[in-house]
């Protein structure tokens, strides 16, 4: 059985941010780490009374839940960089959001194409 804090160790180890996030976001985020990852894969089995999975996890399943909340952290944070960009308009050059939108945006999309490899990587492949 491998436990949840297995897979939130790795989420909290790929950024570094004084931002505490409450307990039901950080939650939410491995609730939809775990969904994306069963749609794309398979069935992990976790079971919310004991917070662990039932079936032991291999460490690259553990690395991709973990990348995957860091995922839907990083798209919240790329939204509200988009809405400050939005709201400062004209002013960008001025304040540096011009900066901090591309580079969370490759952040963002850098992350996405990681994680596609390595969900790649764990797919069967069926040649009959």
């Amino acid at each position: 059985m491998t436990p949840y804090e297995k897979v939130i160790n790795v989420f909290h180890s790929m950024f570094q941010s004084n931002e505490i996030l409450p307990d039901g976001l950080e939650q939410q985020f491995f609730t939809n780490a775990v969904g994306e990852y069963e749609t794309e894969l398979t069935e992990l089995g976790f079971d919310e009374e004991s917070n662990t999975f039932k079936d032991p996890l291999t460490s690259p399943q553990i690395q991709i839940l973990g990348m995957l909340m860091y995922k839907g952290y990083l798209g919240r944070y790329r939204d509200r960089a988009l809405k400050l960009n939005n709201v400062v308009g004209r002013d960008i050059q001025l304040t540096g959001l011009a900066n901090t939108k591309a580079q969370v945006n490759r952040a963002y999309e850098d992350l996405i194409d990681d994680i596609e490899k390595k969900l790649s990587k764990l797919k069967m492949n069926n040649f009959d």
